[in-house]
C-alpha cells in the first residue's frame, strides 16, 4: 500500500532518487542518489526518516571524498578487518563514546588526524599493537 501524499492529500508517494548540491567548504558539491517520495499527483518531492538516514550518509560520504578521507564503509572495513569494536575503536583512538558508530552512519566526519591513524593502523605492522598495549589491552 503506498502513502498518500501529506501535503495534497490525492497522489500517492512514490520512490525517486536526485542529484542535489550541497555546499561543502564554500565551494558547491553534487550528490547523486539522495533518495526522496515524490507525489504522483502534485510532483512534490519529501523525504521520508529513513530516506533522510541514508541522504545523510550519501552526503558525508561525498564530503569525506572531496576532502580525500575515509568513507564510512571504509571506516568500518578497516575496524572489521582488524576485529575492532567501535567501542574499543572510541577507546583506542579516540573521538568520544560514540565516535565511531556516528562516523559510520555519516553522523559526523572525522578529523584527518584521525583519518591518518586509521591509515596507518591499517597499513603499518604492529601500529595496532602498540596502541592496545598503550591502552593496556590485552593482546590477542
Amino acid at each position: 500500500m503506498s502513502e498518500v501524499c501529506t501535503l495534497c492529500g490525492q497522489g500517492t508517494l512514490q520512490p525517486a532518487t536526485v542529484v542535489d548540491t550541497f555546499n561543502h567548504a564554500g565551494k558547491p558539491l553534487q550528490v547523486a542518489d539522495i533518495e526522496v517520495s515524490r507525489c504522483s499527483h502534485c510532483g512534490e518531492e519529501l523525504v521520508t526518516a529513513q530516506q533522510y538516514r541514508k541522504n545523510q550518509l550519501r552526503v558525508a560520504d561525498a564530503k569525506r571524498r572531496a576532502d580525500g578521507l575515509l568513507t564510512s564503509e571504509e571506516i568500518r572495513t578497516i575496524r572489521k578487518r582488524h576485529h575492532i569494536s567501535q567501542a574499543e575503536a572510541s577507546q583506542w583512538f579516540g573521538g568520544g563514546a560514540n565516535a565511531f558508530s556516528k562516523y559510520e552512519r555519516g553522523e559526523v566526519l572525522q578529523s584527518m588526524a584521525m583519518d591518518t591513524l586509521l591509515r596507518l593502523v591499517d597499513t603499518v605492522p604492529g601500529a595496532l599493537d602498540f596502541i592496545r598495549a598503550r591502552h593496556g589491552a590485552v593482546l590477542p
